[in-house]
């Protein structure tokens, strides 16, 4: 589910930090691998998304074959160029995408059931923890959790069923 959830962003952020596609996938992939290896030892955190960028700009950077590790400096100055010197085309064609995304998102959002609604509303726009949830909707932990997780699953059946008309 990590990888499904964060594998494009993961992605796009690599290639800003290495133009070596070849590196940013053997990067990713190892990283999985090893966040698997030592599920059993992980600490939660309160950003999954922060960790895995961390983690990965980490293997980046440190990679033996990363050409732009050669020093501090160099890595400093090939990190700023990539993150910012975009074309304007590059940037409007991510805007016009993340705004397609943003909207389907919300449509999904509006055929979830009503508590659904609130759970996500309140976890993700208003960034609510699971137990300050629980004591807004005056429900259980456990009833916080599962009820994310089933909306985090009918939202991924509705973006994957609207992905699939558009493609069909």
């Amino acid at each position: 589910m990590l990888y499904k959830t964060h594998i494009e962003v993961l992605y796009r952020y690599g290639h800003k930090l290495t133009g070596d596609t070849q590196l940013v996938e053997d990067s990713i992939q190892d990283m999985f691998i090893e966040l698997w290896n030592s599920r059993q030892r992980l600490s939660d955190t309160d950003s999954i998304k922060y960790y895995l960028f961390r983690v990965l700009r980490r293997k980046i950077t440190q990679h033996p074959l990363n050409r732009n590790a050669a020093g501090a400096g160099a890595e400093l100055s090939a990190f700023e160029h990539r993150f910012f010197s975009h074309s304007t085309e590059s940037e409007l064609i991510d805007t016009e995408n993340e705004l397609g995304r943003t909207h389907a998102l919300g449509h999904a959002l509006t055929q979830l059931p009503p508590r659904q609604q609130e759970v996500v509303n309140l976890r993700y726009y208003h960034e609510f923890n699971h137990q300050q949830i629980a004591e807004i909707m005056n429900i259980s932990l456990q009833s916080v959790h599962n009820t994310l997780q089933k909306s985090m699953k009918g939202l991924r059946e509705l973006l994957f069923q609207k992905k699939s008309q558009l493609l069909g």
